[in-house]
């Protein structure tokens, strides 16, 4: 879902940035679709491959951080026996309830520590994360979100009103992100996830553009 969402997001605006900057620069049609092709090849080779990269060094980093705990609960497993009772009373349990459910885990170190793994350490799930699947859900997501704004550029004819039509497919696209995000939440109001996610969305887009203009004299001033 991360990927997804972060990915289709990510490739509707910057390619609506894309081809909104372009159209007030560039009068011909052709030229600004190629660009937007090119722009919408590179970020998502780019966001596959960043999403791969940081999933897998996050991988290799909690793999580390499972054998150097593994290897401590060996020589001291009084340690892990303490913590894991510690975060069952954390959850409502009693102390007297806790030990026994660590005795009896106890029983069997392998399960004492892959309990602990989850409770403790919170360790467990993030070990299973697959970093090429990461990229290729990235990056398909990223092309994926892209297509939103660039599709009326190949099928309306001039500019404006292609722009148009662009900025009105991502609204609808960012809107309906947010939507399927509540309905995977099974939210009740899921119209309002949809709202959230245009907002906020929009918001970060307003505020690139307004940092745009503020940095713009200081670019003609050094050409």
């Amino acid at each position: 879902m991360r990927e997804v969402v972060f990915g289709v997001q990510d490739g509707v605006l910057t390619t609506a940035g894309v081809l909104a900057g372009l159209s007030g620069a560039v009068s011909n049609h052709s030229q600004i679709v190629l660009a937007a092709l090119a722009s919408t090849a590179a970020g998502a080779l780019s966001m596959g491959a960043g999403a791969y990269l940081g999933t897998r060094a996050e991988t290799e980093v909690l793999a580390g951080e499972v054998a150097r705990t593994r290897l401590a609960a060996q020589r001291d497993p009084y340690v892990v026996q303490e913590a894991l009772l510690g975060e069952l009373e954390k959850q409502g349990l009693t102390r007297e309830a806790g030990y026994r459910v660590v005795q009896l885990l106890s029983t069997s170190p392998h399960l004492l520590f892959k309990t602990a793994e989850e409770k403790v350490y919170g360790l467990a799930g993030a070990m299973h994360a697959n970093a090429a699947l990461d990229g290729l859900v990235m990056g398909v997501a990223f092309a994926g979100g892209a297509l939103v704004p660039l599709l009326p550029y190949l099928l309306v004819p001039g500019n404006g009103a292609a722009l148009g039509s662009a900025l009105g497919a991502t609204a609808l696209a960012l809107f309906g992100v947010g939507y399927f995000e509540g309905w995977m939440a099974h939210r009740a109001e899921r119209w309002r996830s949809g709202m959230r996610f245009l907002s906020i969305a929009v918001g970060a887009a307003v505020a690139g553009y307004l940092i745009g203009l503020l940095i713009s004299p200081l670019g003609a001033a050094s050409g």
